[in-house]
């Protein structure tokens, strides 16, 4: 059963009716740009902690938070959610630090080509390029992928795309309640939209659609459940039964039994997206496993 504080917040999100925005496929892309404002940058609080970075690649912003006063050991390329059309929350940057300060690791943040003004054919070439220059760096022995909801599914295309360009693989890939195919297809996930308190089929599928642009919604670099598994790194991954993208989640887990990639899954019952990045108790349950398991593959 799901904690008091899981089922309170559950109870917060479905009063405040935030999965109302992806009730409807009529999402207006010319609103969404114009509504959603910018993206979070980490707060006073977290620069005071933690030692804060700034650049920009392409166009784009590119955060580094590092642990003050002790050499990293391992890298984290860490791709947010936001259905492809949102940027970066303050809820993002508080689990980031919380990482920070846990692993000792150091998180490479980008702020992504987001749809609609830009498609999935964008984005990967901009990740591609910046994990590319992070190997050089720092080698692919302490390089790890992360990524929630819509950046779990790009941190996996990601890996997909590394893997077929021959670089390096990295030591593994941490999966948040990922988004892996954005047609929103599964017939089961029908029987679990009614308890979904953050996301609804229809209108994840128009955004979706927006971030496939010229490619068709199942290619890889788009949906990457349909996507080559051989050569990937260890995967760890966490859904909760509470959210549509589950039935996505046990389909890539069922693939990387039968394929032999070696990938850990653990379903939270009751539990909403992305839970693992939120201060639950089964958040900090989960996160610090994936503590556990950067700081393992890293040694």
């Amino acid at each position: 059963m799901a904690s008091l504080a899981a089922r309170m917040l559950a109870r917060v999100l479905w009063l405040s009716g935030r999965r109302r925005f992806f009730a409807s496929a009529e999402l207006d892309p010319e609103r969404i740009v114009a509504e959603r404002g910018g993206a979070a940058r980490p707060t006073r609080a977290i620069r005071r902690r933690l030692d804060v970075t700034w650049a920009m690649r392409e166009g784009c912003e590119v955060y580094i938070v590092a642990p003050r006063g002790r050499p990293s050991e391992a890298t984290v390329l860490y791709l947010h959610g936001g259905a492809y059309i949102h940027p970066i929350s303050v809820h993002h940057w508080r689990f980031i630090a919380r990482m920070v300060e846990r692993t000792g690791a150091r998180f490479v943040v980008p702020f992504y080509p987001l749809a609609p003004g830009y498609d999935g054919e964008a984005a990967g070439c901009f990740v591609l390029g910046l994990y590319r220059e992070l190997l050089e760096r720092h080698g692919p022995s302490a390089m790890f992928v992360m990524g929630d909801s819509a950046g779990g599914g790009l941190a996996l295309s990601l890996a997909m795309q590394a893997t077929a360009v021959g670089l390096p693989r990295g030591a593994g890939l941490v999966l948040l309640s990922p988004w892996l195919d954005v047609t929103a297809s599964d017939p089961a996930q029908a029987g679990i939209e009614r308890d979904d308190m953050m996301l609804m089929r229809p209108g994840i599928r128009t955004a979706g659609l927006w971030y496939a642009g010229a490619l068709p919604p199942t290619d890889p670099r788009i949906s990457p459940l349909f996507g080559r598994l051989a050569g990937l790194p260890p995967i760890l991954m966490f859904c909760g039964t509470h959210d549509i993208l589950v039935t996505d989640a046990r389909r890539l887990t069922e693939r990387a039994r039968r394929e032999g990639v070696p990938l850990v899954y653990e379903e939270a019952p009751g539990l909403m997206h992305v839970y693992a990045i939120l201060p639950l108790p089964e958040g900090r349950a989960a996160q610090v496993r994936i503590a556990r398991f950067l700081q393992e593959r890293a040694a």
